[in-house]
Order: structure tokens, then sequence, then C-alpha cells
């Protein structure tokens, strides 16, 4: 008995939404039902990797003929466009290595999703020869259907001849190594009133960085944006960030202590700190400590721990999340310790958990003398966590001060694992397995430390 036809359009419907368009295609030779059901599809993703039988971009590059399968991956697309016959759609997802010939296509799929009320629209294209995104297709129609924009390598200039009416009701705006125009940035957080999230990473600009001013806007991702002079790229930062709901705020540049901020409400902060001479760390402290409302704070730092100079405490600060991305040259591990890391601690009185992780860890053949440090106790931290362990002194002299002064401390776990950023892929140095956390353990029961029993060896 087929029980899975007896269900109604709407659930099949909805099942449907979990299949690949090539799989989708494949149930209308299953009956004459199923033959118009892929119609009631409401989220359509036309990725080059899945329609062509891929798995992996590598496949179709070494094959030399990437022009032929983009032609034929057009193709499909417009053959699906053509004869699908839905009035509804939610989103549309297009991912593929797109060139100037593919220009209008891209401009009539864009059309048939905004004429049927599209919500989302993904456009990912693969190569750096950047999409013009048309304005013109969204003048032809009200398009305030849409909520969730996302581009990739595309060319995004000021409209002339379009208002902001079509993106009345957008709620997202991503843009990925893309043109863009600041004027079109300042305009649209001024126009778009429920505008709420906004990622611009690695992004072109014709002069300068926008200056991010915003009613609505709740969460804000920046990275690496920059301005070409010459054949020179050059990296801008934020000057002027007013946004009185953003609770949320990434940025990955260069500075930010020069940055005009008001955001009374910011509640999680995660940024890169530049490696450079002391000051400018300290700068991003007394930045940071001045945020009423600041609750989760993420720090990346390159090679070493700075000296902190901390005059303001973290007065709200629960969890601190902190990166250091080591060196490469084994000799600047001499100068490597995470003392520093009990600075930040002790200045946040209200702290539950201090996450720490280390890239590309190798173990230091001189290990140095463990040694004590004098600070104040601390009453709240309940789990401290330390990724990127492969058994130095270091680790070691940190756990070992760590139990002497948290006072609360429930657990404090070593970990082997670290990962890349933006990965999921977690790596490990088999050092830690083969005789790292032995040296740990051996260490610590030689010591009169109290508070071992805390201790967790991944």
């Amino acid at each position: 008995m087929d029980c899975i036809s007896e269900l109604s359009d709407e659930i099949l419907s909805y099942i449907l939404t979990m299949l690949s368009i090539k799989d989708l295609l494949k149930t209308s030779v299953l009956s004459k039902r199923w033959c118009k059901l892929w119609y009631l599809r409401r989220d359509l993703d036309f990725n080059i990797l899945h329609m062509l039988g891929s798995t992996s971009r590598k496949p179709l590059e070494e094959r030399g003929h990437l022009n032929v399968n983009m032609d034929e991956f057009v193709k499909r697309v417009d053959q699906f466009l053509n004869n699908f016959q839905g009035t509804k759609i939610d989103s549309f997802s297009v991912s593929f290595y797109s060139n100037d010939k593919h220009s209008k296509n891209i401009d009539q799929w864009i059309s048939f999703a905004i004429a049927r009320g599209v919500e989302t629209i993904n456009l990912l294209l693969l190569t750096y020869n950047r999409y013009k995104f048309a304005f013109d297709i969204f003048s032809e129609t009200n398009a305030s259907t849409l909520k969730h924009l996302r581009l990739e390598r595309c060319l995004v200039c000021h409209p002339t001849k379009c208002d902001y009416i079509p993106f009345k009701n957008l709620r997202s705006l991503s843009l990925y190594f893309s043109k863009v125009d600041e004027i079109f940035i300042e305009s649209l957080l001024t126009n778009c009133r429920w505008l709420e999230e906004l990622d611009l990473e690695f992004c072109e600009f014709r002069s300068s960085m926008p200056k991010i001013v915003s009613s609505s806007l709740s969460n804000l991702k920046v990275r690496k944006c920059y301005v070409v002079s010459g054949n020179m790229k050059k990296e801008i930062d934020l000057s002027s960030l007013d946004c009185l709901k953003l609770t949320s705020f990434e940025y990955h540049g260069y500075n930010l202590d020069t940055l005009n901020i008001n955001t009374p409400l910011l509640n999680i902060i995660y940024c890169t700190v530049p490696d450079c001479e002391d000051p400018i760390p300290n700068q991003y402290v007394v930045l940071f400590a001045t945020l009423p409302k600041l609750e989760i704070m993420k720090l990346d730092f390159y090679s070493r721990v700075p000296i902190l100079k901390i005059t303001r405490p973290f007065k709200h600060l629960k969890q601190l999340d902190i990166t250091f991305f080591l060196p490469s040259d084994i000799e600047e591990y001499s100068e490597f310790d995470l003392l520093g890391i009990l600075t930040l601690l002790q200045a946040s009185p209200l702290l539950h958990k201090l996450s720490i992780m280390l890239t590309h860890p190798e173990i230091v053949g001189n290990q140095n003398v463990v040694k004590d440090v004098d600070i104040c106790s601390h009453d709240e931290v309940k789990v401290i966590e330390l990724r990127g362990c492969v058994g130095n002194w270091y680790e070691i002299e940190f756990v070992m001060n760590v139990l002497r002064y948290a006072h609360k401390l429930e657990r404090i776990v070593l970990s082997p694992y670290w990962r890349e950023c933006d990965s999921w892929d977690w790596k490990s140095d088999p050092v830690w397995f083969q005789n790292g956390r032995q040296r740990i353990s051996e260490k610590l029961l030689n010591e009169n430390v109290v508070g071992r029993e805390k201790l967790v060896l991944i």
C-alpha cells in the first residue's frame, strides 16, 4: 500500500522541499498526481554542484569544460522555470559560475521570483566577474514581499530610477565579495525601517566605508572591506556606528579605537584585535568597557597575549571567548603565556564562562619554569575551557593559577581540538594523545595544587 501518496498535497509539498531540484524532477515519473506535485515546491534552490551530478567544485574545474557546464546549467534552470506552474514561492537560490553572457538569464530568474512573491533571494556567484544587480527589475513590480537578500560577487550601485519601496519589508541584507556604493548602504538604512541584519564581507566600496546609522538594525557584521586605489587594495574602517537597537556586532577590520559608537543595547561583540603595539589592544578594552549591556565578548588575538591595562571593569560580562592565532615561528613561543588573560578575568566580576582556543599549537622544546601570579580571587566563574592543548608549560601554568584563584570553579576542561575561522572542521595534534595529556597530569600530581579533581583532560 502506497501510504505516502495518500497524504494531502500540502504535506507532500512540504516533503518535496527537502529534495534537491534534481531529485524533485525524478518524482514526476511516479504517477499522474506526482507529475504535478513538484509545482507545489515553494523553495527553489539551483546549485551547480547538485544539478550537474557533482558534490564538489574541483571535478567541474578539472574537466576543462567549465563554460559548457555553465551553459548546460543555465539551460536546465530556464527549462525548469518555463515549465513551473506554481503561483507562489518563498525562497529562490542560485549558485553557479556565471559570466557576462548569463546576465540576461539571471535577470529573468529574479523577475520570475519577484512575480511570485518571493521572500528570500540568494544569488551566490562563484566567479569574480561581478553580475550587476539591476534595480530596474524591482521597479517593474511592487516587490514588497522581499525580506531576505544575499548577494555574492555582484555589483550593487545606488539606484537612480528606483525608490526603496520594493525593499520596505527587507529584514536582512548580506553582501559578499561585492562592489558596493556606500551611498546605497546609507540610503538603504534610512529607507528600510524593518532592516534588522546587515552583513558586509570583503566588499569593495567606491571611496569610503558607509556610516552605519539605523533605528532598526539589531545585528551587524563587517569583515575586511576595502577601496581600490590604482592597483592597490586599501582596507577601510568603520567611522560611525549609531544604532540604538543593535545587540550583536561582529567586526574584523584593522581598527576600532577611532570608531564613534552609539549602541546602548549592545550585548554581544566579536572582533579581531590587530597585532600591533600595546596601546591599540588597551584602547579596544577601554571602548568595550563603556558598553553598558555587554554580556558576551569574543576576541581574536594574533601571536601573543597583550599586556592589558584595565582601568574600568566589565560590569555585566558573563561569557568571554578568546582565540589566539599562534606564531608560525616556534622560537616565538618562548614569549608566549596565558597569564595575561587573568587580567581580563579579574576585571569581569560576573564572568561565568571563559573559553580559550589556541590555533596551530606546537610543543615547545625548552619548557619554561612555571610561575605563579598574584591576583585577586574570582567568585563567579564556573567553567573554563582551554582548546588546542599539546602539553606545553604555559597550559600547566594557566591551570595551576586558575585553580588557585577561581574559588567557585566547577570544572576546567583541556582539549586538543581547535579549528580555523569560519570552519566546522576540528583539528588536533597527536602529541597530546601520545604524551601531552600525561605530562600535565604528572606535573599537577607532583605539585601541591588544590582542586585537581575539577580538571577534565579530553
